[in-house]
């Protein structure tokens, strides 16, 4: 076969694939099942009564097979790698033993009945056909009926509005649970059922190969659970502090995914387990998540998983359902593994403390089948344990089996749906909420937490913008964490996410991890585009010395604004108190008060702080281009005003005149070390002694005032 048959069949595939999936999607159902059928549509069944088979044979020869299922089983291992990809298996923790019991039930019960359904078929010859081993046979079939396909059921509750739903997460969650407990049980099934085909042996020899696999596929579950995964949250840190997934890493991505299908070879079971763990084992943030799969997903669903649907629906031909029996005793096998799944999974959901209605929602959604089905019952073809009979037979009983789930959670859901459609609407304002100003709150002890949000609040002043909550832990600091009772309620990003629902305002999270911190800081505000940076510091920062560490760092190589928060208590931002000189350094102040001003509950207060009886030619200059340039208006208005006080204590003054504000804020250049004397003493004493919280500003490069080198600064 040429390269040039090869292109047609796949573009052939593709269109067809493509037109069934609109064409489902349009009639409200779930568009992998249209791409399903696609599969079946250029098969026997459709495209094989054309010309008596001419137009199929010459399209799809026989020898030319070989290509497009090497491409089929690649999209199959990438396809699970997605699947393991968007498992999140942390959300298991602390659900609670119904949810697991849940999804090990809707596994384990429905995969106990299909043991007996199997063996019926059996007694059915236009079911089954012709069988080499009858316990492959059953094996491979009861373990297909067990599954429910994790991708389409995360689908159809994102379609039905039910993702952030209780129902939904539970749902979700037991999913997961039933997701990973069968892919760990095919690797036994699977070598089992090989075994059967190759001659058999004794039970007892049986019996001891599923154990063997057992412990290896257990081991390797081991080793990349707690080994593997240890070093992969480089990955997910690469990407946060970039903001975006480079090719370097998803080379190596796609290296360790071949690295792992090829050692689970090697193990002798599956390569898609392999590919499957690897994805269940990589960082299951969210945003990390969507992006690499976003990279993955056009590949692996548009062409080679359309692909895969083909060469089964090659092997599935309608036609040899040809008798009335066969298509009655077909409609008894749908009926059979519908109920066995609704039971299993309902009763167990409504026994182990669930409502009766979360429970028969549970019993429907666990229903769905899709990929997963096809990727068992393709494995079982290709090894033989079934004939493309019983492909067919399961194939259809799938698709009939899903569709009539997904048709009754809609109607199931249908009058909650209205009541939520007509209590909807966005005004014109809601959807025009671009962000124009981002800012980063860096996160670090809990003390700094509130304050640290409400400056952020302050500065974000009720415009389009966004804010953001950074921590960044050592990845040794992450176990303990997790594994830490209080961490719910001390946790510093937890902190930072109450405090934003307190003040209404939407915080976007990271929390990658990081060896170095303060490096790893600007490259956030770098990628992540940001405008301001917040910093809580500690006791030690006030110093004269000891502005080093993280903040020294940030501050000498981000471009962008940084302002240190000193929190002495801050529970609200009313009444803001702005020492000033007139100098280069106040630029960060001015710039910070002009966007805390726009709060409308804000007042400000700028202290101009002159030596007595100081001749006008040694003042410094730019007094009023610098307010005016910041400030403009502020000789009237009621929000901002103007005071000057001259003193030879400045230190003293201003301290004194802070136990009437809630906060002060300073400016500061890169070379303050280099200025001892401000404000009469260097700027660190005067927030020691300030009484209330000081928050000390560095203006970006792109907002530093040119100096005037013809004249000295104070």
């Amino acid at each position: 076969m040429t390269i040039e048959h090869l292109i047609l069949q796949i573009a052939v595939i593709l269109l067809t694939a493509r037109f069934c999936g609109a064409l489902l999607r349009f009639l409200g159902q779930p568009e992998v099942i249209g791409e399903m059928i696609g599969g079946l549509v250029i098969g026997p069944s459709a495209l094989g009564l054309l010309a008596h088979g001419a137009y199929f044979h010459w399209l799809f020869p026989a020898q030319g097979m070989q290509f497009l299922q090497l491409l089929a089983d690649l999209g199959v291992m990438f396809f699970m790698f997605i699947v393991g990809l968007e498992l999140d298996i942390t959300r298991v923790r602390g659900k609670g033993p119904s949810v697991v019991a849940t999804g090990l039930a809707s596994l384990l019960g429905p995969f106990a009945a299909g043991l007996l359904i199997a063996w019926l078929m059996l007694k059915e010859p236009a079911l089954v056909g012709h069988v080499k081993s009858p316990t492959a046979f059953i094996l491979m079939a009861a373990l297909a009926m067990g599954m429910t396909a994790f991708p389409v059921l995360a689908r159809i509750i994102s379609e039905q509005n039910l993702k952030d739903t209780a129902i939904g997460a539970f749902v979700l969650t037991a999913g997961a649970v039933l997701d990973v407990s069968g892919w760990c049980l095919l690797a036994v099934v699977y070598d089992l059922a090989k075994v059967q085909l190759a001659g058999g042996g004794s039970i007892l020899s049986s019996v001891g190969l599923g154990i063997k696999t057992a412990i290896l596929a257990t081991a390797y579950i081991v080793v990349m659970m707690f080994f593997v995964r240890r070093f992969l949250w480089r990955f997910q840190a690469h990407f946060e502090l970039r903001g975006h997934i480079t090719r370097d890493v998803l080379a190596l991505t796609f290296f360790l995914l071949l690295l792992s299908s090829l050692a689970t070879t090697a193990l002798g079971i599956n390569a898609i387990f392999g590919a499957f763990m690897l994805g269940l084992v990589f960082p299951s943030n969210a945003h990390f998540v969507q992006h690499i799969s976003s990279k993955l997903e056009d590949i692996t669903l548009l062409l080679l998983l359309p692909i895969f649907f083909a060469t089964i629906g090659m092997h599935t031909n309608i036609l040899e359902l040809h008798s009335a029996a066969a298509w009655k005793s077909w409609g008894y096998l749908i009926a059979a593994l519908m109920l066995v799944k609704f039971l299993f999974s309902g009763v167990t959901a409504k026994v182990t403390g669930a409502s009766w209605g979360t429970a028969g929602l549970t019993g429907l959604l666990m229903n769905t089948h899709g990929v997963v089905e096809l990727v068992v019952l393709s494995l079982a073809w290709q090894m033989g344990a079934i004939n493309s009979t019983t492909l067919t037979v399961l194939v259809l009983a799938f698709l009939a089996i899903t569709t009539v789930s997904s048709i009754l959670v809609r109607l199931a859901r249908l009058p909650i749906r209205r009541r939520t459609l007509a209590g909807s609407g966005e005004t014109e304002a809601e959807k025009d909420q671009s962000p124009r100003i981002h800012i980063l709150a860096s996160l670090s002890q809990a003390g700094t937490v509130k304050g640290l949000i409400r400056v952020s609040h302050a500065l974000l002043a009720g415009e389009p913008g966004r804010v953001t909550a950074l921590l960044l832990r050592k990845p040794a600091e992450l176990s303990l964490v997790s594994d830490t009772a209080l961490a719910a309620e001390t946790d510093p990003m937890n902190m930072a996410i109450a405090e934003a629902k307190t003040l209404n305002i939407e915080l976007a999270t990271l929390s990658p991890p990081s060896l170095r911190i303060a490096r790893d800081i600007c490259k956030v505000i770098e990628h992540q585009h940001v405008d301001w940076t917040v910093l809580g510091a500690h006791q030690g920062i006030v110093n004269p010395s000891a502005l080093g560490g993280v903040v020294d760092y940030v501050l000498k190589h981000s471009q962008k604004h940084v302002a240190i928060l000193i929190n002495k208590r801050l529970t609200s931002i009313r009444r803001v108190l702005v020492p000033y000189l007139g100098e280069a350094q106040d630029a960060g102040a001015m710039l910070a008060a002009q966007r805390i001003s726009k709060n409308p509950d804000v007042e400000i207060t700028i202290l101009h702080v002159v030596k007595p009886k100081r001749p006008e030619a040694d003042q410094p200059l730019g007094v009023k281009e610098l307010v005016d340039r910041f400030l403009p208006g502020t000789d009237g208005g009621n929000q901002i005003r103007m005071k000057v006080i001259e003193t030879d204590t400045p230190v003293s003054a201003v301290s004194e005149r802070s136990r009437d504000y809630d906060l002060m804020i300073l400016g500061i250049s890169p070379l303050w070390r280099l200025r001892q004397n401000l404000l009469g003493s260097n700027q660190s004493s005067v927030a020691v002694l300030s009484a209330c919280s000081v928050l000390i500003v560095h203006a970006g490069t792109a907002d530093k005032p040119v100096a005037d080198k013809s004249r000295k600064s104070a």
